[in-house]
């Protein structure tokens, strides 16, 4: 996870943010969860109110337990990438589900519905970065499950 955070975000902010280098560090256990519904956490490690500030793109650390389910949602002006860290599930694009596992990408375009659900056995923990950062003005659940 360290590494991740060292050899990944660290250059995603020095990219992003304008922060040198030798800035800043950060490691996710550091960060408060909040839990914004049964089953699942977030930590939301970069962004406008993160631990490590940033006006130009969000992060945050999703953890599923097996079987839970987001519902549909999209961003109105944010695209996204979902970073699939750790187990297995069902990512649903415009209605069309795909399986993904720890290594692969989602990439979701401003307008693109999605859903994300961990696997019945498994548990899912991902990484979502957006941008411009998440806020929750841009963000529409459509009340599909």
């Amino acid at each position: 996870m360290k590494i991740l955070v060292s050899v990944v975000l660290i250059p995603v902010l020095t990219a992003f943010s304008g922060i040198s280098a030798h800035a800043q560090t950060l490691t996710p256990a550091q960060v408060p969860a909040v839990t914004p519904s049964a089953g699942s956490s977030l930590k939301e490690l970069i962004g406008r109110n993160a631990p490590l500030s940033s006006n130009r793109l969000s992060v945050a650390l999703f953890t599923l337990k097996p079987g839970i389910a987001y519902p549909e949602s999209y961003n109105k002006t944010a695209e996204e990438f979902f970073l699939i860290h750790e187990g297995h599930g069902t990512v649903w694009l415009e209605g069309v589900p795909h399986t993904v596992k720890a290594g692969d990408i989602v990439r979701l375009l401003a307008g693109s519905r999605h859903r994300i659900a961990a696997a019945p056995d498994s548990m899912l923990s991902f990484y979502a970065l957006t941008a411009p950062p998440f806020q929750p003005s841009d963000y529409v659940q459509t009340g599909k499950p």
